[in-house]
């Protein structure tokens, strides 16, 4: 998708292009979308971001981190002005294109990969938040650390080989991330480093010996999933 973009914001006339794209730098902490305002297709050039959802309690929630070459906004596909009901937040310095919703119509109505590359996305997203909700369901805090340190945003159960592993995420967004209190990540860190399965490097949890976590939640394909991982992969 990124080589994609790239080449239709290129191939754009340059006076639609300069309407319709824009680009904005944004530091740590900032918001970089909340609410129905300044709806367009957004694509992250660099940095780390976080999407933010409010649960019912009040709290907020990390669904995912986003990161080069990530989009966010597809909502604005819908053609009326909805409320996304999420944050998108800066973690590092970030560079971000803004797409205006008439080019992206525009694209939709003229370009057939973009069309099938963008549905791909989307059923994408729709299978890692169904994954989430199963995780979030049925795995311990401790299990759901593992698997992020192991796995990052790419769970092993739709990929054959773990990723290699993202810069480690500061410990309230971690929090965050995993679905939990600081207080229950903090005891979570605590036991697993008593079991030697993490170390903490610059005060940050990072996987140390994954054999003394058995079983692993995320150490095998389950059969029948090799669809799925394809779907993720080509998007």
């Amino acid at each position: 998708m990124r080589n994609l973009l790239l080449s239709l914001i290129a191939n754009t006339e340059q006076g639609r292009a300069d309407r319709h794209v824009s680009v904005r730098r944004y530091g740590p902490g900032r918001l970089v979308l909340e609410g129905s305002a300044n709806p367009g297709l957004f694509y992250i050039q660099h940095g780390r971001m976080e999407l933010l959802i409010t649960t019912p309690e009040g709290n907020e929630r990390c669904m995912r981190i986003l990161s080069e070459s990530d989009l966010f906004g597809l909502e604005c596909l819908y053609g009326t002005v909805l409320t996304p009901g999420y944050q998108v937040r800066a973690i590092t310095y970030s560079s971000v294109v803004r797409i205006d919703l008439d080019l992206v119509d525009h694209w939709l109505a003229t370009q057939p990969e973009f069309r099938r590359r963008l549905a791909t996305r989307i059923a994408a997203d729709v299978l890692r938040l169904e994954q989430e909700r199963e995780k979030t369901l049925a795995f311990s805090v401790a299990e759901r650390l593992v698997c992020y340190l192991r796995c990052g945003e790419s769970c092993a159960n739709l990929l054959p080989t773990p990723p290699e592993p993202a810069a480690p995420l500061p410990m309230a967004i971690l929090a965050r991330r995993i679905g939990c209190s600081p207080a229950y990540l903090s005891r979570a860190v605590r036991k697993l480093i008593q079991q030697g399965v993490v170390q903490r490097i610059n005060h940050l949890p990072r996987i140390d010996c994954l054999e003394n976590f058995s079983p692993c939640p995320c150490s095998a394909v389950p059969d029948g999933t090799d669809g799925l991982y394809g779907l993720i992969r080509s998007a």
